[in-house]
């Protein structure tokens, strides 16, 4: 019995992989890791997709995107944010 994948990501990347890797070459020469060209394209192509004017990509990781969308907001420090407990926590132990 071959067991199936929920995702497989060697496949997915297989299939684009000359695409993938000239694309991370072309980051690595260019050392322009955050904000380069790139990112600036990714952040144009995303916004026509989505029909908006304004798209910030966030290279980094998900609590800067969380803390920009709090900045958006206008929250101040004292003001509550009530969101949702890490799925892994929902685990029974």
């Amino acid at each position: 019995m071959v067991p199936i994948q929920m995702v497989d990501l060697k496949r997915q990347y297989n299939k684009i992989k000359p695409q993938v890797d000239a694309a991370m070459l072309e980051v690595l020469e260019s050392a322009a890791f955050i904000n380069g060209a790139p990112v600036q394209q990714f952040g144009e192509e995303l916004g026509k997709y989505l029909g908006t004017r304004h798209v910030i990509p966030c290279a980094a990781n998900g609590t800067d995107a969380l803390q920009i969308a709090m900045m958006a907001l206008g929250l101040q420090p004292g003001d509550e944010v009530i969101t949702l407990p890490l799925r892994s926590s929902l685990r029974p132990k």
